[in-house]
């Protein structure tokens, strides 16, 4: 019989340290890769702040899927309550980057590569904290699963699309080349 996993504060710190490691080496794949253009649209092509968003869905997604075939070997998971928990999730995480990003950086003028890293952390650590609360508590139906695959699915060509053809807007400005998309 399967046992009813805990996702406590522990585990959600373990996996927002490799989130955070796996998103800060993703920073840099596109270089890496000779500026492959299958690369490029699931990691930063350029230091626009929407391009720094993508290592907090793409990685996000995947752990979540991840996570799921390696717990549910032992665990009880319901695979609504996980549905609902990811899109939770890799919706949370890029919006706390947007609203701490701008926050310190506009509001404030401050501009740290110190600050944007621990940023990653927190922003991995809060969306994973609120997912598995969500996870806990949510009383799951089939709308609200259809909805969580919507927005995901959104997100996740948003990200496709923004990569080729991005609006003129400052969130999608590499300040450092004065350029917009690949």
């Amino acid at each position: 019989m399967k046992q009813q996993c805990k996702y406590g504060t522990l585990f959600v710190i373990i996996n927002t340290v490799i989130l955070g490691i796996f998103a800060s080496l993703s920073h840099f794949a596109y270089d890496l890769s000779g500026n492959s253009v299958i690369v490029g649209i699931f990691n930063p092509i350029n230091e626009s702040v929407w391009e720094h968003l993508k290592f907090m869905f793409f990685p996000n997604l995947l752990w979540w899927i991840i996570i799921y075939f390696i717990q549910k070997k032992s665990c009880d998971i319901d695979i609504q309550k996980w549905i609902i928990s990811t899109a939770v999730s890799v919706v949370t995480a890029p919006l706390m980057v947007i609203f701490l990003f701008y926050s310190y950086t506009e509001a404030f003028g401050v501009e740290s590569v110190i600050i944007d890293i621990l940023l990653v952390f927190v922003c991995y650590f809060i969306a994973l904290k609120l997912a598995f609360h969500i996870y806990q508590y949510v009383k799951p139906s089939n709308l609200k699963v259809i909805i969580s695959i919507l927005i995901i699915s959104i997100i996740f060509v948003a990200f496709i699309v923004f990569t080729f053809n991005p609006p003129h807007l400052p969130i999608f400005f590499d300040k450092t080349t004065g350029t917009y998309g690949i």
